[in-house]
């Protein structure tokens, strides 16, 4: 077992739930990772040596939430025992249907409490193969180039669609002054003076 502090998983796509949490991690002596997507989870999973994962159940991904993550997770033997703790929203409860070991409100007063319950998890873990099987090495590369593909396509439509706001207006201001030019010279009118 290695003598590095833990590693906290912090998956959540808002960036006052990772200002409130990630300080608080850090003054405890634990390693912080933060993402704010799914495929992020993923990735962090698959080249970090994470000890425990606080995440949004809704967490952002292409069709992939943070619920789906955290089934997916503990249905593979090498993260079956990684400790999760779901981060909630005023008034939202834990999802139904998925056993994690704890669910905690974000608020400044609940940070000790989940800093606590972390702790308890921790001590309780067994230590961990820091290998990972070749069958469940292979189902999260899966994983990640399928998710991985889709936040890319997405990604590329987004910047698509950016460029496209800027630049389609002037290219069709340009293409009908031009077609207007065209059809006036073919019909015999002047061009207007400027």
């Amino acid at each position: 077992m290695s003598s590095r502090p833990p590693c906290v998983l912090i998956a959540d796509g808002a960036p006052a739930s990772r200002a409130l949490l990630e300080p608080s991690l850090r003054r405890a002596g634990w390693d912080v990772i933060t993402v704010t997507s799914s495929f992020g989870v993923l990735r962090a999973v698959r080249d970090h040596d994470v000890g425990v994962i606080l995440i949004d159940p809704e967490l952002p991904g292409v069709g992939v939430s943070g619920v789906d993550v955290v089934r997916t997770l503990k249905s593979a033997p090498r993260f079956h025992q990684l400790p999760v703790f779901f981060l909630l929203r005023r008034g939202q409860g834990p999802p139904a249907g998925i056993t994690v070991d704890g669910a905690f409100e974000l608020d400044p007063q609940g940070a000790d409490a989940l800093l606590e319950a972390i702790r308890g998890v921790l001590a309780l873990a067994p230590p961990r193969d820091d290998t990972l099987d070749g069958a469940t090495r292979e189902a999260v590369e899966a994983m990640l180039a399928r998710y991985g593909a889709d936040e890319v396509r997405d990604a590329v439509e987004r910047i698509v669609r950016e460029i496209a706001r800027e630049l389609v207006p002037q290219v069709a201001e340009r293409l009908i002054r031009e077609e207007i030019g065209r059809l006036r010279r073919e019909h015999g009118f002047e061009e207007p003076r400027e």
